[in-house]
């Protein structure tokens, strides 16, 4: 895992365009590092409370997967102030297999954007993520904010999240 040659990055895109531009900053961000992604947006996730009642609810194949990355980025666009309903709900859900699956140590970063200043207007989402961190035992890290009103085409990246790659990259080797 950690200590291993090969440091395996999850990424959980939490938006509903699972190529858009959370995807695409995600991409960017992790270019060149083992990862593997799970668009939420494929899978068949049912609410807290529902999956009861739900055919095919694939929530525990993906929980499953996600508990074995060494690092985990979570994205999310802004939706209303917060973040989209598909990460609410696979992050509700997790908080009722914390005993089945050992998330411990795996350290998380959080990446927010949307058409604002997002660390103005979605101030309730890092938060959240931290104490689900906490609560998993996770090694929350940081969260980077991404202005998409500014930072729109692949060539925007590099000038705005150049740091933020890098330190990725560097947590990556010092871990």
């Amino acid at each position: 895992m950690l200590g291993d040659e090969f440091m395996q990055w999850g990424f959980i895109n939490g938006s509903p365009n699972a190529q858009g531009h959370t995807y695409q900053l995600a991409q960017y961000l992790l270019d060149g590092q083992s990862k593997v992604d799970w668009n939420l947006v494929n899978y068949q996730i049912a609410q807290l409370g529902q999956q009861r009642h739900a055919k095919t609810d694939e929530f525990m194949d993906v929980v499953s997967e996600v508990s074995h990355a060494d690092a985990l980025l979570i994205g999310t666009p802004i939706y209303w102030s917060d973040m989209t309903g598909l990460l609410k709900t696979f992050l509700d859900r997790c908080t009722m297999v914390a005993r089945q699956f050992d998330f411990t140590d795996i350290p998380v970063y959080l990446l927010v954007n949307g058409t604002q200043t997002p660390d103005q207007t979605a101030q309730g989402i890092a938060p959240a993520v931290s104490q689900l961190c906490e609560f998993l035992k996770m090694d929350y890290q940081d969260t980077i904010y991404v202005d998409t009103s500014k930072v729109v085409q692949p060539s925007d990246y590099t000038s705005a999240l150049h740091k933020q790659q890098e330190q990725l990259h560097t947590f990556v080797n010092v871990r």
